[in-house]
């Protein structure tokens, strides 16, 4: 028996002597990151981290004590037991441990510990040369296992996985690129954009056109696009009262070809994007099933995702997005919140298009790469406020200067609804804490 699964038996055995319920919810987590510096790999460093949260019912309501040490199982104990003498009603009928869904441990091809994690440094670094940009960043292995414990039940989880977040810079361009892969390989994506990239970095710098003009959003400027929406449709924007949405659920919104779903990719299929693969957990921190959610269907939006909080206070169904930090990396200190799993932007087949295609479509247009302050309103407003931190000018289908930086305003249900085009095949993980895809999306003149 490992120690950590020593400990549970010690805090669940007291916790049954002091409570009426007890539930555990605990998390290690190790964590092996290379840094790369000019492309070549540098400095390796090492975490680990293990953390436990004890839920009780005491007197009908919940107490709740969460530490990172757990060498005084009576304290802990002590403290949600004293905790429930403040904590809200107990459910007669407590989630975790009887309505979760059966989880297993996940798998990967991707072991060998610090071997595997310099080989995918190496191969990030490797990418300097043919994109002629110099490349800095990080590369992280992390192996997570999650452990679940109540009088009836006792699961173990377990993945690994890489998170890659790398820069490649110019004279006057800076690429970032973040994504998650199962494998130490490098998403066919991330090479072919690099080299796109670079063949734009001595381009001389440029305005952006005055008049009408078509609009090309890379995949990081569309996730800053999405913000508000997702914010919006998040269930603790939606009790506070700061969704702009959440009393027009049911109402077209966006262009009818757009769909927005949380979804687990396939295991056994790896895709160029780098995020096939990824664990997608049995149950959320709350103990409720995760299972796939349609938040936009066709451009309406149809539902909210709740943690069991959220729900409660709608008065609706919690949907499994409830986690303390978010499913790739616990924080055990932090409360549940809704969080997504796996989002991803779809349109119908016939406005969807390879990069090329869609640059080639656009005759007097902007390609946005990134934006700087796009997030500060979101949730509260579908219009995206801030400063272009890196785009392009182009002219009949080719890529003719780099803007300037400057202030610019984009508002989802215009890119996205009555000048919305298409979007590209391919879609890349942008996000930090969740491993969605989203792809380039081209919006036509105003």
């Amino acid at each position: 028996m490992s120690p950590l699964a020593d400990r549970l038996e010690q805090v669940g055995a007291e916790a049954a002597a002091r409570a009426d319920h007890w539930e555990i919810l605990a998390v290690e987590r190790d964590d092996t990151v290379v840094e790369v510096g000019s492309g070549v790999p540098d400095l390796v460093r090492s975490a680990h981290e293990t953390a436990l949260c004890l839920r009780v019912h005491h007197r009908g309501r919940v107490g709740t004590a969460t530490t990172t040490r757990l060498d005084d199982v009576r304290e802990l104990v002590g403290d949600a037991v004293r905790n429930a003498a403040h904590g809200p009603p107990a459910s007669p009928d407590p989630v975790a441990g009887r309505n979760a869904a059966p989880e297993t441990a996940g798998t990967s091809a991707a072991d060998g510990g610090t071997r595997s994690v310099r080989l995918l440094a190496e191969r990030l670094g490797a990418l300097q040369r043919p994109a002629g940009l110099t490349v800095h960043g990080t590369v992280t292995r992390t192996e997570q296992a999650v452990h679940r414990a109540a009088p009836d039940r006792r699961t173990t989880t377990s993945d690994r996985f890489f998170h890659v977040a790398a820069l490649a810079e110019g004279s006057a361009v800076q690429l970032p690129w973040t994504g998650w892969t199962r494998t130490p390989e490098l998403p066919a994506a991330l090479s072919a954009w690099l080299e796109a990239a670079a063949g734009w970095d001595g381009l001389p710098a440029a305005d952006a056109p005055s008049g009408d003009h078509d609009v090309l959003l890379a995949p990081s400027a569309v996730h800053t696009l999405l913000t508000p929406l997702v914010t919006a449709l998040n269930g603790t924007a939606v009790t506070a009262g700061r969704s702009f949405v959440a009393g027009h659920l049911g109402e077209p919104f966006l262009h009818p070809s757009i769909g927005l779903r949380d979804h687990p990719s396939e295991p056994a299929v790896p895709d160029d994007e780098g995020t096939g693969g990824l664990a997608w957990p049995g149950s959320d921190d709350d103990g409720v099933p995760c299972a796939p959610l349609t938040l936009v269907e066709r451009g309406v939006p149809v539902r909210a995702y709740h943690s069991v909080r959220t729900a409660a206070a709608c008065g609706t169904a919690a949907t499994g997005h409830g986690f303390r930090g978010n499913a790739l990396r616990r924080t055990m200190l932090k409360p549940a919140t809704p969080v997504l799993n796996g989002a991803t932007l779809s349109a119908g087949p016939a406005d969807a298009g390879s990069f090329d295609d869609l640059l080639a479509g656009v005759r007097e247009g902007v390609l946005v790469e990134s934006l700087m302050g796009g997030h500060q309103r979101a949730g509260l407003s579908p219009v995206v406020e801030g400063r272009l931190r890196l785009g392009f000018l182009i002219r009949d289908g080719r890529v003719a200067g780099i803007l300037r930086q400057r202030p610019i305003a984009l508002d989802l249900r215009e890119v996205l609804g009555r000048r919305f085009r298409a979007v590209s095949d391919r879609r890349w993980a942008v996000s930090r804490i969740w491993s969605g895809r989203l792809p380039f999306v081209l919006a036509g003149g105003t």
